[in-house]
């Protein structure tokens, strides 16, 4: 069961028109409605629109990582800062999903979640890895590196793929990563989803800590 709360009809329209081939779907427009649908069931997928009148993130974020612990979480907003993404990744969501996204891009996030996989934008990307390694979770240093050192681990891959994990391995986006490697970020996109492929990763974060040996 997937589970859309909201009440701007915007919203409602373009995530029932996504969302509805992913399986049953439920809309509910208020913080109040969600609680007595938690106790007939833990949704796989919870949507919540952060700009629902009255809503208290941090309290109804807390609520359901009591009521719904295995819920995965991701919340719609139309733009979100790094500061309020990365606070909002630390509360406990698998994502941050900025309304404006394009259909393919939102069910590829959708996909990725619901595979146990964590959403997290190429802006924020870089930040994260850094709070992690101060934070003690990376040992290693979170830096651009133009050439990783040799990990047994990333032998599947070819040169160039290695290239591109060792980069990823330090925050950097593709855009950066293009201008490193003086290619294209169409051509680092197509890279990066063989690595996915050959790692069996999900998603960037992942793809980061395999390289650092998280």
């Amino acid at each position: 069961m997937l589970l859309l709360l909201s009440n701007c009809a915007d919203i409602i329209a373009k995530f029932h028109d996504i969302l509805m081939e992913k399986g049953p779907l439920i809309q509910r427009d208020c913080v109040s409605a969600l609680w007595p649908l938690l106790d007939c069931g833990e949704p796989a997928l919870l949507l919540i629109d952060l700009d629902l009148p009255a809503l208290d993130a941090a309290a109804t974020l807390a609520e359901l990582r009591h009521r719904a612990p295995a819920c995965k979480i991701l919340v719609l907003r139309e733009a979100f800062s790094t500061e309020a993404e990365l606070a909002l990744l630390g509360a406990g969501v698998a994502g941050c999903c900025s309304a404006g996204l394009a259909r393919e891009t939102v069910l590829r996030i959708v996909d990725m979640v619901q595979d146990g996989g964590v959403w997290i934008s190429q802006a924020v990307m870089p930040l994260l890895l850094r709070q992690m390694q101060l934070r003690g979770t990376l040992s290693a240093p979170v830096a651009v590196i133009p050439d990783p050192a040799p990990n047994l681990r990333l032998q599947v891959l070819t040169p160039r793929e290695r290239q591109i994990a060792g980069l990823v391995g330090g925050g950097a986006s593709n855009k950066l990563i293009a201008r490193e490697l003086s290619i294209t970020d169409r051509t680092v996109k197509a890279h990066l989803g063989a690595i996915f492929q050959k790692l069996d990763l999900p998603d960037r974060l992942h793809l980061a800590l395999f390289v650092t040996g998280k």
